[in-house]
């Protein structure tokens, strides 16, 4: 693949994340984690509506009723168009020390969101899931930097990456009840790959990870552990992706600027957009 890519955004965001495409709306939301702030943006303008919040977000999706919602510090709460909390769907006791990360909904509308050490040292942290019948159930343990997670086409299997570890890892997954069971390492990368990050699956079931360090997406056959194409930025710390567009077959990439020399990298913290030559599955929503 060519390494060609428009720009989707301007907005330069300090830590851009957790891409969410909304086809109700044709539009992307996102997350500057730093400069607390949800961004949502339609497919067809060139700056995006800024919501500021108050703490750290670090994911946002959507409820089928169009209520936005976001892993904040650490709590989940729906907030309004000025970013204020509508209400607190949940909440750890993991202290200011920790706060969420990357999160997004399974196929069956549970909202998963991991913690991570603010230190990004120690594995203090753990991977949740949300649903109002359910209630907060941790469902992993001792996670340094909670990141990209994914499900496969056949909703039987879990994909997670604890981005120190350099690897993703995969578990038997139970739609019907959340769980995740028999870790194991799917794929490891080299220090110069750069650290894994956000990552989001084609409809084939490929696995498309953002690398923090790596300046680059990199998509990965589950099956084979074969790496089919990699896409190169003109930014080094390439956050998260998501799929979108009218036939889902644009993928959105964010980035980051923090500690980054701009000089060097002009274009970093913004959003950007490529075809990837195969679509993905929409975003979920909360139900």
């Amino acid at each position: 693949m060519s390494d060609k890519f428009d720009l989707f955004s301007d907005y330069s965001c300090e830590l851009g994340e957790g891409p969410f495409w909304d086809p109700k709306s044709n539009s992307l939301l996102w997350v500057d984690i730093i400069g607390q702030t949800v961004l949502r943006q339609s497919y067809d303008q060139t700056g995006p509506k800024v919501i500021n919040v108050t703490g750290n977000p670090g994911c946002v999706v959507l409820s089928n009723e169009g209520e936005v919602i976001s892993g904040i510090n650490n709590s989940i709460a729906i907030i309004d168009g000025n970013g204020s909390p509508l209400k607190v769907l949940a909440e750890t006791n993991e202290g200011s020390g920790l706060r969420f990360n990357d999160g997004k909904c399974d196929p069956s509308g549970r909202f998963w969101v991991g913690s991570m050490d603010r230190n990004e040292k120690a594995p203090l942290g753990s991977l949740y899931s949300w649903r109002e019948s359910e209630g907060l159930v941790e469902r992993e343990k001792e996670v340094t930097v909670s990141n990209g997670m994914g499900w496969s086409p056949e909703q039987d299997l879990f994909y997670y990456i604890d981005s120190p570890t350099r690897q993703v890892c995969s578990y038997d997954f139970d739609p019907s009840t959340g769980s995740i069971i028999n870790k194991r390492q799917l794929i490891k990368f080299s220090e110069e790959d750069g650290f894994p990050d956000g990552m989001t699956l084609d409809i084939d079931g490929r696995l498309w990870i953002a690398f923090w360090g790596g300046a680059k997406i990199m998509c990965v056959n589950p099956d084979s552990k074969a790496i089919e194409e990699v896409v190169n930025f003109p930014v080094s710390k390439i956050t998260s992706c998501a799929f979108g567009g009218d036939r889902l077959d644009k993928l959105f990439v964010t980035s980051a600027k923090v500690d980054v020399n701009e000089e060097d990298e002009p274009l970093a913290g913004k959003t950007f957009i490529f075809s990837p030559g195969v679509s993905g599955a929409p975003s979920a929503y909360l139900a």
